[in-house]
């Protein structure tokens, strides 16, 4: 094995060079598009009433589930909705969707910088760099720190609450006053999303109680004044929403949301579905592309040091993050593959650690990888053409019939678009696998002559271009088929507002936000002038009220979200 060598220092540009990707990577196109995805269209409503109404406490969407996260991410984005009047009619919101994702995004950045301290204090500048870039180009983080959800938030909370854990004591093994920011993060956290960031530190706790074989420790962490803080930032509001809510909050949020949720005893949500403790193993492999063969093969060398007892105490801390993270998850009945984002910060912190070391070996890549080449090439133009063939839409047709059951609607909606933009572009598709094929090619090359610091950014600047690319050309085409945005505001223009509207077996949020009008959630058809429903339950509606309605406006076929409004005859 060549020896390793010592690598210049890291020049000031390459900090500045990961600032503009990261900040690029979660602002670019930000403000585009509708707010279709899970939970964005409730965050926004929510905001919105709380703007009108003065009333900051209440968290209540009409027909939906009641008293479902706690206050402070529909706090954050109503002031982030106030600067640009998110209250107004939807009309003249011109900039609804960067208001109520900036929180999102401002999350991750500051979950990003988190990680990068991390990094740095543990294994130096050129690992913190790596590890910011990986974070930020992460399939999953990328995705949610894009979007009105709170798990972003609530991610960054906890990045910076064990970075307290281990600036206030673990990097010294002596306390300081920054411990304070251990619990304070985590009393963000719970008014963010509640227990479930202390269940979290806490198994990260024990796992260094046992590196450490002692417990006493513990108490050197200032659990008493730390713990004070906690509960009057954390707990104190806790107590206020049960008590003005007459227990509802806690039995609705705390037991079952929670309790019920993650132990299936008497939850009713999905019928109480246990899913399969392997679950987390593809989804966590998903959410970490691209990188997802570098985080496989940097936890094979981790383990093969672990068994052999050679780490050191922080690279067990990172460990501890990432293995208790997931065994908690995987131990939850209710599985969503969002849940997992808490664990990423420590997966590309050691994924970024391993592929320095990596760089700083001088072995050469094998002349062999020309095959490798070719068969990428072969593979890429063989894809291409099956497209072209109309394969994949065929296939996503399949879905979208029910024909296959283990793939879902939007899945199958989504790949008829693609494969219909690639159908409509060959020249476009071509030149640019040819552009991805020739710079593969110059990677390996790179390898070959034992360049690994050159590859390795190489492939940050692609997977960074990629994406930047993708959230501002093939992201936005793809609108009309996923937000109901115009759909509502020709429905707003067409209902009156002393008109009732019934949501017949359709609960979507950002329609309710666009619509902007009073509806009722139910089934009682023959008492409403306006029906908002999906095609799947028109037969409902024939049968009930045969020939009493007709349909004024539909959402485009093939869909993600489709929506009929149907006017009383």
């Amino acid at each position: 094995m060549a020896p390793a060598f010592s690598p210049p220092p890291v020049s000031r540009c390459w900090y500045v060079l990961t600032l503009l990707l990261v900040v690029t990577l979660f602002f670019c196109n930000l403000g585009g598009g509708g707010i279709y995805a899970a939970q964005e269209g409730r965050t926004a409503i929510i905001a919105r009433n709380m703007l009108r109404t003065g009333n900051g406490w209440e968290m209540q969407v009409p027909g939906g589930i009641p008293y479902e996260k706690p206050i402070l991410h529909y706090w954050l984005v109503a002031a982030s909705g106030a600067a640009f009047d998110i209250a107004g009619e939807p009309e003249t919101v011109s900039y609804l969707e960067f208001a109520v994702r900036r929180p999102s995004a401002l999350a991750a950045l500051l979950a990003v910088l988190g990680v990068f301290l991390l990094a740095r204090s543990i294994y130096g500048p050129r690992t913190a760099l790596v590890a910011a870039a990986m974070l930020s180009t992460m399939a999953t983080f990328n995705t949610l720190g894009r979007l009105a959800h709170i798990d972003m938030m609530l991610c960054a909370s906890y990045v910076w609450a064990l970075a307290g854990l281990y600036f206030g004591y673990l990097r010294e093994r002596r306390t300081n006053w920054r411990i304070y920011g251990f619990y304070f993060f985590l009393a963000l956290g719970m008014l963010l999303k509640g227990p479930l960031v202390v269940a979290l530190a806490v198994l990260t706790i024990l796992a260094l109680m046992w590196r450490f074989r002692s417990w006493r420790w513990i108490f050197e962490l200032r659990p008493w004044s730390g713990g004070a803080l906690f509960l009057v930032l954390g707990g104190s509001w806790y107590v206020w929403e049960t008590i003005r809510t007459d227990g509802a909050f806690f039995q609705e949020f705390v037991v079952n949301q929670n309790l019920r949720r993650f132990t299936g005893i008497g939850s009713t949500y999905r019928d109480g579905e246990h899913m399969s403790i392997f679950y987390y193993f593809p989804k966590l492999l998903a959410g970490a592309l691209p990188w997802s063969l570098a985080a496989v093969a940097a936890l094979v060398a981790w383990c093969r040091r672990f068994r052999r007892w050679r780490f050191r105490d922080e690279t067990f801390f990172l460990a501890a993050w990432l293995i208790t993270g997931f065994l908690f998850f995987s131990a939850s009945a209710l599985k969503r593959g969002d849940y997992l984002l808490p664990i990423y910060p420590a997966l590309a912190i050691l994924t970024a650690r391993a592929t320095v070391l990596f760089c700083e070996r001088r072995e050469r890549l094998s002349s062999r990888w020309r095959i490798l080449w070719t068969a990428v090439t072969a593979l890429s133009l063989t894809a291409l053409a099956l497209a072209q063939a109309g394969l994949f839409r065929r296939l996503g047709e399949r879905v979208l019939d029910g024909s296959i059951e283990w793939i879902s609607h939007s899945d199958g909606a989504a790949l008829v678009f693609y494969s219909d933009l690639v159908t409509a572009h060959p020249v476009g598709c071509l030149s640019a696998l040819a552009v991805l094929l020739a710079l593969l090619r110059l990677l390996l090359y790179w390898l070959e002559q034992g360049r690994r610091y050159p590859a390795l950014a190489l492939v940050i600047a692609l997977v960074g271009a990629l994406i930047v690319f993708y959230h501002t050309v093939v992201d936005p085409a793809t609108d009309d088929r996923r937000s109901v945005k115009a759909f509502a505001r020709t429905a707003r223009q067409l209902i009156d507002p002393a008109e009732r509207v019934l949501m017949f077996n359709s609960f979507n949020t950002e329609l309710i936000f666009f619509l902007d009008r009073e509806y009722e959630v139910g089934a009682g058809l023959r008492e409403y002038d306006w029906v908002i429903t999906t095609p799947r339950t028109m037969d409902i509606v024939e049968q009930v009220c045969p020939e009493r309605f007709e349909v004024v406006l539909q959402t485009p076929e093939d869909h993600q979200y489709p929506a009929w409004l149907l006017h009383a005859r």
